[in-house]
């Protein structure tokens, strides 16, 4: 009885010993990193034999060095770039871009930059071109193209819907001056700011005063704003994105790309059965003619 559980502990032993053996064969790699190992599948060697591939400085310890692995990520909007020093180190990013190849090329004209943006009737040419040229550089600067491509068409036909609101908003205005106009507003503000300020108790003193001469002497500017304004649209300076010749509508002829003090063509909605839309002290007023006077008689 002693030797049969004798040998029964001793295969129970062996067979321990194996299991262990196995197990020490399938221990996992450490997760931390492996100085001098190669990443795994996808990355690739910065140095061949004939140069760097990318001059894409990484840290190292407590030195700067050009990454020895670098891979390439295709697979979002705008390709990356990334890099590493070995095995389980910190990946790096940056912008993949296509690498310059020679010197003195052509500029990319409107008409040919057509043949690298998506869903053309030829889109799948061009990708299996690009796919011969096995540069990935060349295949993520297409990507990066596209992507911003499409951006800009978004962006472009947002902007058109904005423009359509603020010319639907300004002819409002327009129209609403031209109603107040018709109910001599400025005159009736003017005549009973002169005649019954002094009924104002807000407006005593210096500040009444003040307003009271600006007003006559036509010194109104829009409130708060300076010589030293910038548009937000075309960058210049005096003058706001809301006063932004670009984004003009005239008044006087319905048209875009001017503003109301620029129209060469002022009277263009004059019309015989109404008063002149164009106030007097418009720098074209006496250029062209107008329907609202006499045929014999030009402004």
């Amino acid at each position: 009885m002693a030797v049969v559980l004798y040998q029964q502990a001793e295969a129970k032993t062996l067979e321990a010993k194996v299991m262990d053996a196995d197990a020490e064969g399938h221990t996992p790699s450490p997760t931390g990193p492996q100085p001098g190992v190669f990443p795994g599948p996808g990355w690739k060697d910065n140095f061949d034999t004939v140069g760097t591939r990318h001059f894409f400085v990484i840290p190292d310890s407590d030195e700067d060095v050009i990454a020895p692995f670098i891979s390439y990520d295709l697979d979002t909007t705008f390709p990356e770039l990334l890099a590493t020093n070995s095995r389980g180190c910190t990946v790096h990013s940056r912008p993949l871009h296509a690498c310059p190849v020679g010197q003195h090329h052509t500029a990319i004209s409107p008409k040919d930059e057509l043949l690298l943006t998506s869903d053309m009737q030829f889109t799948d040419l061009v990708d299996w071109a690009l796919k011969k040229e096995d540069d990935a550089t060349l295949i993520g600067e297409v990507q990066y193209f596209r992507a911003h491509h499409s951006k800009t068409i978004q962006i472009a036909r947002r902007i058109g819907t904005l423009k359509e609101s603020l010319q639907t908003k300004r002819l409002a205005m327009y129209r609403s001056s031209e109603r107040l106009a018709a109910a001599n507003a400025i005159a009736r503000v003017h005549r009973c700011i002169d005649r019954d300020m002094h009924q104002a108790p807000y407006f005593k003193g210096k500040r009444g005063h003040r307003a009271q001469v600006t007003i006559r002497n036509h010194a109104i500017h829009a409130w708060g704003k300076d010589n030293n304004k910038m548009c937000d649209w075309c960058g210049k300076t005096g003058h706001n994105i809301e006063e932004c010749y670009s984004l003009g509508y005239c008044r006087h002829c319905l048209r875009c790309g001017h503003d109301g003090l620029d129209c060469l063509r002022p009277h263009d909605l004059c019309n015989e059965f109404e008063d002149c839309k164009v106030y007097p002290s418009h720098p074209n007023f006496e250029c062209g003619h107008c329907a609202s006077v006499d045929d014999d008689i030009d402004i």
